[in-house]
């Protein structure tokens, strides 16, 4: 009998006893069972009493050293009602890595004042560098396009709509503010130079009262003589001097506007405007209401920058703007733009690519130190970037760019790249449209993903006319609009996934919320949608969250099958679910890491080791299922 060995099966109780069963080894008969306190000697003798009971060759010794050997902290948890648990698993973050901003993105003339901006606001500097980018894009409007192909009249006009997304904490609208001043410096300008023309004008308006007057005496005569043609040649003159209009000041941003009042002000600044919206969500969310379908139809066209703007209204007739061209930049929490993405993804009223033209999206992680600085703006940085804007301002794209042949000078005067500059967009636009035609990509990233065929056009004309280069778009800029359609592509891919999958970044909240669920309370997938909590008021998202948590050890679903009615599905909660929710950091809207001089692999992947030496178009990715 003193061979025989005993077999245990353990757990830990909530209040640190140990719950044991003891069988023996040879036969598996059931010996003793029962709840143990460790750290009591008359317990543990108790037990050592029991078993020698049923085995008495067994020796105390041998008893004692196998109780000795069960180790507490590796014990699964086994809870009031009999339920085993073990350790759940770390929630993964909600959202996929993105390529960090770097200064090779920008030309140096501008990329100094984006870093110089970042440092003092201690924010990140994606921020700053999309703002810019954008603005730059609204200085130049529709005044000239480009035609990325070599033999093709597909014209590109350089027309940008972009976003910042983060916490409300990263200082979002103080980053973006100087491309903001840049533009309303600019204005007021404008303003300064056409004030000195105004007076000149008001003059040459008094003498062509006079004129006029002299004209018409001139036609009466004519006319009495019957000299008809005489006249109308007189009337042709009146005709011209009426014509002549004020000059007017450039106006390029806005903050609020009808469409109305906008076709207005596009016909009167024929160049384009800016739509700046601090709050874009909110503004988006007001394109969405039933009222405002045809509205929202006609904000997509304004993104084109080209072709024509019909608006007819009763009381205010027809208003007809011809190659109109509307920027558009803002801000957004990610919890805003993520459920906004996640409804157009699930067929709602934003299921019409208005977010797929939020090209210049960038969603960086949070910093994670802080350096308190207090210093004054780089003067020489400021300066050098105020220059580029007034370059871009005076443009006179007629003194390089070309018209169709019979273009009657109302078209769109255009440019195409030089040959090193079509040698790299050919070789990417191949590779990514490959990549679009043979990837099994979401259909809302795809739908993304195919408008970046403008992007890069657009942004490597945009540098190519911010770093003073005119006619052909050079080699230089090029690459600087493929490695920001790579940039861009990460971040693209970072919303999409958000919303996507929107159980991994509910799983946390909903955790917090269920730490004080009513303990006589079941908790059932219903129940909790009913609650209307942001983000779990849809059933579905409930579901596949709770699918989740109970996937990775947080909660243990059971089936509940009564006499009558239909089963249903109800869930218990780890015991010790605050505790451990509480050594996790409560970060869920950024990820622990960014990539670091690397590339961007698609939704879910590992980088090759060559990624440096491709194109964006060209890299392996492996697509989120």
């Amino acid at each position: 009998m003193s061979g025989i060995q005993l077999v245990t099966v353990a757990n830990r109780k909530l209040d640190g006893k140990i719950s044991l069963a003891i069988a023996r080894s040879d036969n598996q008969q059931s010996i003793w069972s029962g709840v143990v306190d460790r750290s009591s000697t008359a317990d543990m003798q108790r037990v050592v009493v029991e078993v020698r009971k049923a085995i008495p060759g067994i020796t105390t010794e041998s008893i004692e050293s196998q109780l000795q050997a069960i180790d507490p902290s590796g014990l699964d948890l086994i809870d009031e009602a009999g339920r085993v648990w073990g350790v759940p698993e770390a929630l993964l973050d909600p959202l996929p890595e993105v390529l960090p901003y770097r200064s090779e993105l920008l030309p140096k003339s501008i990329g100094i004042a984006v870093d110089d901006i970042a440092e003092r606001m201690q924010c990140p500097p994606d921020f700053p560098a999309a703002a810019m980018l954008v603005a730059m894009a609204a200085m130049i409007g529709c005044r000239v396009g480009i035609r990325p192909r070599r033999c093709d009249d597909w014209l590109v006009v350089p027309n940008l709509w972009g976003c910042v997304v983060g916490r409300p904490s990263l200082k979002k609208s103080p980053a973006i503010a100087e491309a903001e001043k840049r533009i309303r410096a600019i204005e007021s300008r404008e303003r300064e130079k056409v004030a000195k023309e105004l007076e000149s004008f008001g003059v040459d308006a008094l003498i062509a009262e006079s004129k006029v007057k002299a004209i018409k005496g001139k036609i009466e005569k004519a006319m009495k003589s019957n000299d008809e043609a005489g006249a109308r040649v007189h009337a042709q003159e009146i005709k011209e001097i009426e014509e002549s209009v004020a000059p007017i000041a450039r106006r390029i941003i806005t903050t609020d506007s009808t469409i109305e009042k906008l076709g207005e002000m596009l016909n009167k600044y024929p160049h384009g405007m800016l739509l700046w919206v601090d709050e874009l969500m909110a503004w988006m969310r007001g394109l969405d209401k039933q009222d405002m379908a045809g509205v929202r139809q006609q904000f997509l066209t304004l993104w084109n920058g080209k072709g024509r703007l019909n608006i007819d209204r009763v009381g205010r007739g027809e208003t007809v703007v011809e190659h109109p061209c509307l920027s558009l930049f803002g801000c957004a929490t990610p919890g805003g733009i993520g459920d906004y993405v996640a409804a157009a993804m699930r067929g709602g009223r934003g299921d019409d690519g208005l977010i797929q033209r939020l090209q210049v999206l960038v969603w960086p992680d949070s910093p994670s130190e802080y350096r308190h600085v207090d210093r004054w703006p780089n003067s020489e940085a400021r300066d050098r970037l105020t220059d580029v804007f007034e370059r871009l301002a005076d443009l006179d794209a007629e003194s390089f760019a070309e018209r169709d042949k019979y273009d009657d000078g109302t078209g769109i005067p255009w440019v195409r790249f030089d040959s090193d500059g079509q040698f790299i967009f050919d070789r990417w636009d191949i590779a990514i449209q490959k990549r679009i035609r043979t990837s099994n990509l979401p259909e809302a990233f795809e739908s993304h993903l195919s408008k970046y065929a403008s992007l890069v056009p657009s942004i490597a004309l945009v540098l190519h006319l911010a770093i003073g280069g005119r006619g052909p778009v050079s080699g230089e800029a090029t690459e600087f609009a493929v490695r920001w359609a790579e940039y861009l592509e990460s971040h693209a891919a970072r919303l999409y996934s958000f919303a996507m999958v929107p159980e991994r970044r509910q799983a946390k909240p909903l955790l917090l919320r269920l730490v004080d669920w009513p303990k006589d309370k079941p908790i059932r997938a219903r129940d909790i949608a009913r609650k209307g909590w942001s983000g779990l008021d849809d059933a579905e998202v409930v579901r596949k969250t709770m699918e989740l948590l109970d996937d990775t050890g947080w909660v243990l679903s059971m089936q509940s099958n009564p006499q009558s009615g239909r089963p249903s599905t109800h869930y218990a909660i780890h015991p010790q679910s605050a505790e451990f929710l509480g050594a996790l950091k409560e970060r869920t809207d950024k990820t622990d890491k960014t990539l670091a001089e690397v590339s961007f692999v698609g939704f879910v992947g590992t980088i090759p080791e060559d990624s440096q030496k491709k194109s964006s178009g060209d890299r392996e990715r492996m697509v989120l299922k």
